[in-house]
């Protein structure tokens, strides 16, 4: 099993929390996700869709910053391209296909 390593710039803080995991495997995507963490949280005031929303965007970014430093690809053209497929992917099919449920803590 390939795993990614843990950013080094997370050292030392002691509330760093992974919120997505995401898994290839079995012809598959497999996701783990930390749900329910910024609304439970006492001090905060946000709707937990758009804080992912957010998050999911920052993500793009490190993507495309990432393909120009490994394939030379333009920003933009990476983000355009990431923007139009995640469009496609979350206005396509019934979510009825989406299968998956709370596993429990080890």
């Amino acid at each position: 099993m390939r795993g990614l390593q843990i950013p080094p710039e997370t050292e030392g803080d002691w509330k760093a929390t992974e919120m997505i995991r995401v898994w290839l495997a079995h012809g598959q995507v497999h996701v783990s996700l930390l749900l329910g963490m910024w609304e439970d949280s006492k001090d905060s005031d946000v709707d937990e869709r758009e804080t992912w929303g957010t998050l999911l965007g920052d993500v793009a970014r490190h993507i495309a910053n990432g393909m120009k430093k490994s394939h030379g690809f333009k920003q933009s053209e990476t983000l355009s391209q990431i923007r139009h497929a995640f469009l496609d992917n979350v206005s396509g099919p019934d979510w009825s296909e989406i299968e998956g449920d709370y596993l429990e803590e080890k």
